[in-house]
């Protein structure tokens, strides 16, 4: 049986939902008021009798990888501002159960949490090699300096 992305319950009946743009694979209950993407559907298993885990897209794909040990480095920041995770599941409007499953590494988070996360609590939880280069600018290319030669330094 597949877990609920939301609240991690078993569930047998999988709705899509859109939250905030962002897909998820819920139970019923967590469904309930949201956007649904796609109806509820009966999961059957492979022809081996397994069941198959969600395909991640193309878009997901390319996009930026997570450090290793993401959870912890949440965890560690969150304590680190004494703050317990009802709040920060208060302050950034996310599920605490969720965010508890991202904790501890059992549910990897979207994109947009992942932002969400890294302004709040200050770190940064995408992989340096994955990241975007910042084009710096060299004062003196013309002789004529910017606001942007002094912003970058």
């Amino acid at each position: 049986m597949e877990e609920c992305e939301l609240c991690g319950r078993q569930m047998s009946v999988v709705y899509v939902v859109s939250i905030e743009g962002v897909e998820f694979r819920v139970c019923a209950n967590c469904a309930k008021g949201k956007k649904i993407v796609s109806e509820p559907n009966e999961r059957k298993p492979n022809s081996n009798g397994s069941y198959s885990k969600r395909e991640r897209s193309e878009s997901d794909e390319s996009g930026p990888a997570l450090i290793d040990g993401y959870g912890t480095v949440i965890r560690n920041a969150r304590e680190g501002l004494k703050i317990p995770i009802k709040v920060l599941a208060e302050m950034i409007n996310e599920k605490e159960t969720f965010l508890a499953r991202v904790e501890e590494e059992k549910t990897e988070p979207p994109m947009p949490l992942v932002k969400k996360l890294e302004k709040t609590l200050n770190i940064n939880l995408i992989s340096a090699t994955d990241k975007p280069e910042t084009k710096t600018h060299s004062i003196g290319q013309r002789g004529n300096v910017t606001l942007g030669d002094y912003a970058t330094k």
